[in-house]
């Protein structure tokens, strides 16, 4: 019995995958998603099941910010059994920990935000006297919002 496969334009792999077609192409191109077979009439890419497959595991490694080298790690480790699973483990913690920084960064920049409002109300009511209490108590988190790798993040008084 012969099983007939269905392919699927770019478009619909866009579609499915919530990842744009650019980065279809683009992860094609690096090789984090496997070259994708052409239709022999048009030159089209022409996606499988298995592709969607493959595409969908990638457009969630991407929703959560996974680099690329531990993303083509990941895919590669999928199909290694129990050493694998256990590379598949250690690619997930270290991302786990990448999360919990970035959560800890916004956490600061919202304690930051907070903290400059209280400040502002205090100067906008004319409470000068409170507002530079607010700023000698939140000293370090004007530091650690200094120190925090974020390009546009900036501090002002």
């Amino acid at each position: 019995m012969k099983t007939e496969i269905t392919w699927h334009t770019i478009r619909e792999a866009s579609m499915i995958s919530g990842l744009p077609e650019s980065t279809l192409r683009y992860y094609e191109q690096i090789g984090i998603i496997d070259p994708i077979a052409r239709d022999p009439s048009s030159g089209h890419r022409a996606y499988t099941d298995a592709d969607l497959e493959s595409i969908s595991i990638v457009s969630c490694l991407a929703a959560t910010g996974m680099p690329l080298a531990p993303m083509r790690e990941y895919l590669k480790n999928r199909f290694d059994g129990p050493q694998g699973a256990a590379r598949q483990v250690e690619l997930l913690d270290a991302q786990s920990l990448r999360l919990a920084a970035k959560a800890e960064s916004i956490r600061m920049q919202q304690a930051y935000v907070s903290f400059k409002t209280l400040y502002w109300r205090a100067i906008a009511e004319g409470r000068a006297k409170d507002a530079e209490q607010l700023l000698e108590e939140n000293r370090d988190i004007v530091e650690r919002i200094k120190r925090l790798p974020t390009a546009d993040t900036t501090v002002d008084r």
